[in-house]
């Protein structure tokens, strides 16, 4: 039997998941007065650059044998480079995201919003989609109708993990969520700036980002998950404050001219 604890714990997750991107967007935009073409485009740039292209690379690399070796062999070095991936695929699909399709909406405001899309596609497919499952599995499981193809090392984990594990995932969604915003903003504000390092310096703290929580969370010998969610914490508290402080650097700067806006 899956504890009713976990179950609950997995609802407040998926709920966190599904539903604090649409009432981010939908608060904001009253606020704001965004154009939900930003929040589109920065979801269809997440789903292009990271679900359809990237994931099916690396899922393409750990089907070979040399790769296989490789990260068995430079274990640290192989999750770099993963987390580096991650950097280059995401801060280059927003530059491109900025550059082609919101030339009209380089503002503090549009970059919110492309936030709004790319993270919160990202909660609900990379998080969101696995506590459905979760929740459904574990209902089907204490009714005694556990699918046939459920693998018992599916069902150990549902029943066996601690409970306060499950509402981690939702936790990490609402701190990703303010970093893939901040990021956002990092990127646009070198393109309204015309300063192609704060591109890098976005594929930078990506990659930082995305290697020490992996690293984190792998290692038990130096706190494993709660380290790692608190490692994301600080990142999300600085990306808050530099939401928060960019506004007056966006009106500060001059826009764009008609042939770069």
């Amino acid at each position: 039997m899956v504890r009713t604890s976990s179950i609950i714990f997995m609802s407040i997750s998926l709920l966190l998941s599904f539903v604090l991107p649409l009432v981010a967007a939908v608060v904001l935009h009253k606020k704001l007065r965004f154009a939900w073409k930003a929040v589109a485009v920065g979801a269809v740039v997440f789903l292009v650059f990271q679900i359809l292209t990237r994931i099916p690379l690396l899922g393409y690399l750990q089907q070979n044998l040399w790769y296989q070796a490789f990260s068995l062999s430079y274990p640290i070095i192989s999750l770099l480079l993963i987390a580096l991936s991650a950097g280059l695929f995401e801060e280059i699909g927003r530059y491109v995201g900025f550059r082609l399709f919101l030339r009209k909406h380089l503002d503090w405001e549009g970059g919110i919003a492309y936030g709004i899309g790319h993270g919160g596609l990202e909660s609900v497919l990379l998080v969101g989609t696995t506590f459905l499952n979760y929740f459904i599995f574990s209902i089907l499981i204490n009714a005694g109708k556990a699918p046939p193809q459920l693998s018992k090392s599916v069902i150990s984990a549902l029943v066996d993990t601690a409970p306060s594990l499950f509402v981690v995932g939702g936790i990490e969604r609402v701190l990703a969520f303010v970093v893939q915003v901040g990021l956002s903003l990092v990127v646009l504000y070198g393109i309204k700036s015309r300063r192609s390092t704060f591109l890098l310096l976005a594929i930078a703290l990506h990659t930082l980002l995305d290697f020490g929580a992996i690293m984190f969370a792998r290692n038990t010998l130096v706190g494993g998950t709660f380290v790692a969610e608190t490692y994301l914490a600080v990142f999300a508290a600085a990306s808050l404050v530099w939401i928060l402080k960019s506004k007056r650097l966006f009106i500060e700067k001059e826009p764009l001219d008609s042939e770069q806006s």
